[in-house]
């Protein structure tokens, strides 16, 4: 048969089976060879799985050869599923906000005294507040604007006044809205408490944001994940007074409507 079909592979099968079971071991051992290299063309994995190990115990060296080959194609495939990433504490959400606010308020630094409202000694003071400011989530809020207000309202009005222009942010007299509560608590808490993010009004499909971090792209991102949303700036001491009032425990200082 084998002269007619050199590979038949029952024919091969038969006789690896029968070359054992006569103790013609040479002869079974390359019967196994020639089984095996046919599985391999046939690309029959689960098959050459089977014979693995009567490969792995041959004393002939063909077979020897073959076995760490059918090893490698009948191996396991690595398991390429990307692990899901853990998803954060509170904690390390508030830490990683803190940090990327802090990188952002620094370019707001530096954008201030490019434009000319910051001298230099102003901007060194500046961002040195900004780059103590611990990265634990214990500020209540990170901002360029809040820290030149506390200082020199003067000052912190021509900022605004800059970035208003600069970002396309008008300032709004935030007090004049009152506080909507369960608007504000509808946006990442991280954001409101610690980037100043201050949803205040709708507008149609829009909603009216307050946000004291106007030049950074990434917080608009994600104030616009939430929603469509049209930014705007509002001085710093307003801002505190709504998160507090939203986050209040017993609603006072607010409208919850």
């Amino acid at each position: 048969m084998l002269e007619i079909m050199p590979d038949d592979r029952s024919t091969l099968e038969f006789l690896v089976v029968a070359y054992e079971q006569l103790n013609q071991h040479e002869k079974g051992q390359k019967a196994l060879v020639s089984l095996t290299k046919l599985l391999i063309k046939e690309g029959d994995t689960s098959a050459l799985e089977g014979l693995l190990p009567r490969l792995q115990a041959s004393d002939y060296e063909p077979a020897k050869v073959l076995a760490l080959r059918v090893a490698r194609l009948t191996a396991p495939a690595p398991d390429l599923t990307p692990e899901k990433p853990r998803e954060l504490t509170a904690v390390e959400k508030a830490e990683v906000t803190a940090k990327d606010a802090i990188a952002a308020e620094l370019a707001l630094a530096d954008l201030l005294k490019e434009g000319g409202v910051l001298t230099d000694e102003q901007h060194s003071g500046l961002r040195a507040q900004v780059e103590s400011m611990p990265t634990d989530g214990r500020v209540f809020l990170i901002s360029a604007i809040q820290i030149l207000e506390k200082e020199n309202v003067s000052l912190a009005e021509q900022a605004i006044e800059f970035l208003a222009d600069r970002c396309g942010t008008p300032p709004v007299p935030l007090g004049a809205f009152g506080v909507n509560r369960q608007l504000i608590r509808s946006y990442p808490e991280e954001l409101v408490r610690f980037r100043g993010v201050v949803p205040f009004a709708k507008l149609g499909k829009f909603t009216l944001v307050v946000t004291l971090g106007p030049t950074d792209e990434r917080l608009r991102a994600a104030v616009e994940a939430v929603g469509p949303c049209r930014f705007y700036l509002a001085d710093a001491a307003a801002v505190e007074a709504a998160i507090a009032a939203a986050f209040a425990e017993n609603g006072e200082g607010g409208s919850s409507a």
